[in-house]
């Protein structure tokens, strides 16, 4: 957990030089276009974007009992996704929740329980016996909202990486420190958004390659390639014609269409990106899974990005069968060594190639 709020505060520290050289204004606007697409990617709509977005620095009336309240009030009013409690809230209730979103802690921290006090309260008001966290839509923005205050980006669910949810026999410290270094990791994603967000989508001018995006990339070429025929075996166990072959590419250049994966918003239009390609071909279908390395912000802020696609091509069409979600992708910070990151690169290489190898001998 203390790893993750360390990444937390340097990335932040990135964030905030970035912003200052942009409008309030702009600013404003960049996060609500942010917040409004990330929200729709899982099926949200705007009323639930809006929801989770506080006013600009200094027009935020006070976090009280009656703020919570109405917050509480447009929740409620909600399409029935997410679900809404079954039972209102009381001016008791509320200000609890209040108390909970002001303790002293780090932002993080405190947002994380502020978060778990009102998925505990809401579920008692639901008489529900599960700890169905993803389901309420109150948790999420009042978490959001006590971030917001603290001057971080808003928190957002992603939905195929939901939050721990607590079991009966925990340990409830353990749960929360796990809560606390998920939210971490949504608040790096969020505040490496906000980096990667570019004025007018105007292409990023070209220049030399950092020496840590060459040692990352490097490295991850060399893993792919040491892992591609072991894959390659376990797949002719299956089909003898079976075979898997890496390749390399450089975003930038359009020298092989063949090799380049289907459009994916980038974090930085026009900046730079490199990819490995492990190619897995069997009778029937050929499944392409790229590990992405990119650069972030414009112009690069040093930050890395890296993240990983896989791609099922059959007789019907082709269709992305797996991608890394904000919370897995690993992000790389300027001030890292080539070492730092590896572990956390190495693990999302390997879920990736067990996902696509599990994907293609399914179909």
């Amino acid at each position: 957990m203390r790893a993750e709020l360390t990444d937390v505060d340097r990335l932040r520290d990135i964030w905030a030089r970035r912003l200052q050289r942009n409008p309030l204004t702009e600013r404003t606007a960049a996060r609500r276009a942010l917040t409004h697409d990330r929200v729709q990617e899982w099926g949200g709509g705007p009323e639930l974007a809006e929801l989770l977005l506080a006013a600009p620095a200094g027009a935020e009336p006070p976090l009280t009992g009656p703020y919570v309240a109405a917050l509480a009030g447009r929740a409620a009013g909600l399409p029935p996704s997410p679900r809404t409690s079954g039972a209102p809230l009381t001016s008791e209730h509320t200000l609890a929740l209040a108390e909970a979103a002001g303790i002293t802690a780090h932002p993080v921290v405190r947002a994380a329980h502020a978060y778990a006090e009102c998925v505990r309260l809401m579920n008692e008001l639901d008489g529900s016996e599960s700890e169905g966290e993803a389901l309420h839509a109150l948790p999420w923005a009042l978490a959001s909202r006590v971030l917001q205050r603290a001057d971080h980006p808003p928190l957002l669910l992603d939905p195929r990486t939901p939050p721990p949810v607590f079991r009966k026999g925990e340990d409830p410290e353990e749960h929360f420190a796990a809560l606390v270094a998920h939210f971490a990791r949504l608040v790096i994603e969020a505040l490496r958004r906000e980096i990667g967000w570019s004025p007018g989508n105007l292409p990023v001018t070209g220049g030399r390659v950092p020496p840590l995006a060459v040692a990352t990339r490097r490295r991850v070429m060399e893993h792919v390639r040491s892992r591609s025929a072991p894959v390659e075996l376990l797949l002719r166990a299956l089909d003898p014609a079976a075979r898997a072959a890496v390749s390399s590419e450089d975003g930038e250049k359009d020298t092989d269409r063949d090799a380049v994966p289907p459009p994916r918003r980038p974090l930085t239009h026009g900046a730079a990106q490199w990819w490995t390609r492990m190619e897995l071909v069997t009778e029937g279908a050929i499944l392409n899974l790229y590990v992405i390395v990119q650069e972030v912000g414009d112009p690069p802020s040093g930050v890395l990005a890296v993240t990983a696609d896989t791609h099922l091509t059959m007789p019907d069409g082709t269709r992305r069968a797996w991608e890394t979600s904000g919370g897995d992708s690993v992000t790389v910070l300027p001030s890292d060594s080539a070492d730092d990151r590896w572990p956390r690169i190495r693990e999302l290489v390997d879920e990736a190639i067990s996902r696509a190898v599990d994907e293609l001998t399914r179909v």
